[in-house]
């Protein structure tokens, strides 16, 4: 079965708020997730203009926002054109992946050297039953909601619950690669390798714990080529 771009051409209902967060950063958090869900799709040309309009706020913290992503890659300005979305870009991902494993294999080397990790062990097989659950309905947004819980329940287990954000922080191209890539069989595939990690963890097995979140990690590797068969303009291999 071919990997399935999703369509996201649905507009996801904004609701900015006066409290919490600044306007920009409101602003930033609804941009970033059109991009990452492929409702705002790469090359697409933006303006300024029409999502203040659209979010009803001034020229000021779009403009904010958009330097922002362009400062973290996700945004071009292009000559004649204006700004766009950029293009998935193969060196972006690279990268993001080299530094997820990083923190991500170090973590789990910490959950071997626990005193406890029953705590931990719970945690994860909690999210393993929410997987299986949510993968028996086909709910793809709730399924990669309870992956994101599953890494951070390691991180958390073993200590270092600081350390997450930073995870999140580093992995955000990767993520972008993910959602594009994503399909009922990257879940079942997903779902899998959680069994395996999890069993590794539990029996504290550190090499088996970490060939399993390697390779759990490195698994959109396989379906790249498939993405970029079907939708070669999403993507720069070479940048």
């Amino acid at each position: 079965m071919a990997t399935t771009i999703p369509d996201h051409s649905a507009p996801v209902p904004i609701r900015l708020t006066r409290s919490g967060p600044s306007m920009s950063e409101q602003v930033y958090e609804t941009i970033f997730a059109k991009i990452l869900k492929l409702e705002l799709k790469p090359r697409q040309q933006l303006s300024e203009t029409q999502f203040a309009k659209e979010l009803g706020v001034s020229r000021t913290p779009v403009r904010e926002a958009f330097q922002k992503l362009a400062a973290l890659g996700f945004l071009d300005v292009v000559p004649q054109r204006g700004t766009v979305v950029a293009p998935m870009r193969a060196s972006a991902f690279r990268k993001s992946q080299f530094m997820r494993e990083a923190f991500e294999l170090a973590l789990v080397r910490r959950t071997v050297d626990l005193d406890d990790n029953r705590a931990l062990c719970r945690a994860l097989q909690h999210e393993l039953k929410l997987q299986e659950v949510h993968s028996e309905f086909g709910d793809e947004d709730a399924f990669y909601a309870s992956d994101e819980a599953f890494h951070e329940a390691i991180a958390t287990g073993c200590g270092m619950p600081e350390l997450w954000p930073e995870v999140q922080r580093v992995k955000i191209h990767m993520d972008r690669f993910r959602y594009a890539l994503r399909s009922q069989r990257d879940i079942r595939t997903v779902l899998e390798q959680h069994r395996v990690i999890v069993a590794a963890i539990c029996a504290r097995d550190e090499g088996a714990a970490l060939d399993a979140m390697t390779r759990h990690l490195r698994r959109a590797n396989h379906l790249l080529d498939e993405a970029v068969e079907l939708h070669p303009e999403y993507f720069d291999l070479e940048g």
